[in-house]
């Protein structure tokens, strides 16, 4: 089981999780997240870091040991985050309500997730839209996902619905044959959905904005050279816990 992740390196050899599960059993219950902080002592010439606990996000569960809520914690801007998970008849998360509630004047609006699946179980397609406390419906959405040979995730092609002609793709590429940390999480977080989908660990990212055919800025890329692997053929971005 993954229990930290989001290693950060910073100078002087200094390490950081920036991420944390708490367990219950087997369980996701609770969800920590930090941010390093410069605790540096008046006087001292070099750097030091340490962690200060920024967000705590707690997990609710059916009787059948399914998420069926995901609570974030109130940010920054007075702003909080709650998720609602249903399934369909095989198990498989069908439909996710991300409501956001600006709790300074309790309005909100609420994303809505609908997937829709292939005959190997995988997301091959997710229609959003987001909906305001006065019922308008705006930001609507479709993602195509689509997989490589190997069952990973190779690139996912959104399409706004109010506007066709703008289009996104984000790829997935130079996969490694070693164990993905994420794709054994049960709970849809935010931040690591589309994480989860692949076996193993991409080492090339990009994600592109089309505009009648053309790429236009915003540009994302990056690319990992490769990763260190722990005894388990996990990658040592993250700890684990083995039972």
């Amino acid at each position: 089981m993954i229990t930290k992740f989001n290693k950060a390196n910073i100078i002087n050899g200094q390490q950081f999780y920036t991420s944390e599960y708490v367990y219950d059993g087997n369980l996701i219950i609770k969800k920590l997240d930090y941010n390093i902080v410069d605790n540096t002592p008046s006087g001292q010439t070099y750097p030091t870091y340490t962690l200060q606990l920024k967000a705590t996000t707690e997990i609710q569960y059916n009787a059948l040991k399914q998420p069926v809520k995901i609570i974030e914690g109130v940010d920054y801007n007075n702003m909080q985050n709650i998720d609602y998970l249903q399934y369909d008849n095989q198990g498989r998360l069908s439909e996710k309500n991300r409501v956001s509630t600006y709790l300074t004047d309790n309005t909100s609006s609420t994303k809505n997730f609908k997937y829709t699946y292939s005959s190997t179980n995988k997301i091959v397609l997710i229609a959003e839209k987001i909906t305001n406390s006065w019922g308008d419906v705006y930001g609507e959405n479709t993602k195509t996902l689509s997989y490589d040979t190997n069952g990973n995730l190779k690139e996912i092609e959104q399409i706004n619905a109010g506007n066709p002609a703008l289009k996104v793709v984000t790829k997935y590429d130079n996969y490694d044959t070693y164990k993905n940390p994420y794709a054994n999480v049960n709970v849809p977080f935010e931040d690591i959905f589309f994480l989860r989908l692949s076996k193993n660990n991409h080492r090339k990212y990009s994600k592109t904005t089309y505009m009648n055919g053309y790429p236009t800025p915003p540009y994302e890329t990056y690319e990992i050279s490769g990763y260190e692997y722990n005894e388990h053929g996990y990658p040592k971005i993250a700890e684990y816990k083995c039972n």
